[in-house]
C-alpha cells in the first residue's frame, strides 16, 4: 500500500514537472529589420516593419527586465583592395572589445558588444562601398522570461524529488524518483543552456561582411566612361 502510494506521488510529480516545462513555451518574436540597399532602405519581409535602432533601445521594461533585443547586421562591401579589409576589422574588433567569429576572403564574422554596433557598424562602411546592409533587432523577452519560469519551476520539482528520494523505503522506490531526477536535471541543462545562449547573443552583436573586389577599367572601359560623362554633360548640367 505504501509502495501504490509513493509511486502515485512520483506520477503527480512527473505531470507536473512536464506541464511547467513545456506549457509556456511559445516562440521569439522578431522585432524588426532594416534593408539598405544602394542607399534605398525598404522592408526585408512583408512581416518585417522599418524601424530605428535608437527607438528600440528605448522600449519601456518588462515587469522584471528590460526588453532583450538582439542586434546583427549583414553588409557587402567593395573595395579595391579586399585583402586589406579583414586586417582593418581586426583591429575594429580589438577596438571595441569584440573577437571574431569567422575570417575570410570573401566573408568575415566579428561579434561586438551591443553597445558599439551602431558605432562599429559607421566604421565598417567607411573601409569600402557598401552595395547592400540589412540591420536586424531580434525581440527576444517572452522567449527568455519563458525559459526563466520553466527554469526555477523545474529546480523547484527537483528539489522535490530530492526529498522524496530520502523518503524511498526500497531500492525500487529508489530507482523509480532517480530515473525522474535525471530526466528533470537534463531539462535543467537545457534550459540553463538557453538562457546562457540568449544573454551572449544580447550582449554581443553580430556583424558579418561580404567582402567582393572592386572590378578594374580596361583602356576600352575607360574610354567608354569619358564618353558617358562627355554626352551627360551635354544633357545633363546643374
Amino acid at each position: 500500500m505504501t509502495n501504490l502510494i509513493f509511486k502515485k506521488i512520483v506520477l503527480i510529480l512527473l505531470v507536473f514537472s512536464s506541464f511547467i516545462l513545456f506549457s509556456s513555451c511559445r516562440p521569439a518574436k522578431k522585432y524588426a529589420a532594416i534593408t539598405q540597399d544602394k542607399g534605398n532602405y525598404s522592408n526585408s519581409s512583408a512581416s518585417l516593419e522599418k524601424i530605428n535602432l535608437d527607438k528600440i533601445q528605448k522600449n519601456p521594461k518588462t515587469p522584471k527586465e528590460k526588453r532583450k533585443i538582439l542586434y546583427s547586421a549583414n553588409l557587402n562591401l567593395i573595395s579595391a583592395l579586399p585583402d586589406s579589409i579583414n586586417p582593418q576589422l581586426e583591429r575594429i574588433t580589438e577596438k571595441y572589445d569584440g573577437y571574431v567569429g569567422r575570417l575570410s576572403t570573401t566573408e568575415t564574422t566579428i561579434r561586438i558588444k551591443s553597445e558599439y554596433f551602431e558605432t562599429v557598424v559607421k566604421e565598417i562602411e567607411k573601409l569600402g562601398k557598401v552595395t547592400r546592409k540589412n540591420i536586424y533587432g531580434n525581440d527576444v523577452t517572452e522567449q527568455y522570461w519563458d525559459a526563466q519560469i520553466r527554469l526555477d519551476n523545474a529546480l523547484e520539482t527537483r528539489k522535490r524529488y530530492l526529498e522524496l528520494l530520502k523518503m524511498a523505503q526500497n531500492v525500487e522506490e529508489a530507482i523509480l524518483v532517480e530515473r525522474e531526477l535525471a530526466r528533470i536535471t537534463q531539462d535543467i541543462d537545457l534550459l540553463k543552456g538557453k538562457i546562457n545562449k540568449l544573454d551572449n547573443l544580447e550582449e554581443f552583436a553580430t556583424i558579418t561582411i561580404s567582402i567582393k573586389e572592386k572590378k578594374k577599367l580596361g583602356l576600352l572601359g575607360y574610354v567608354g566612361v569619358g564618353l558617358y560623362k562627355g554626352v551627360k554633360w551635354f544633357f545633363v548640367r546643374n
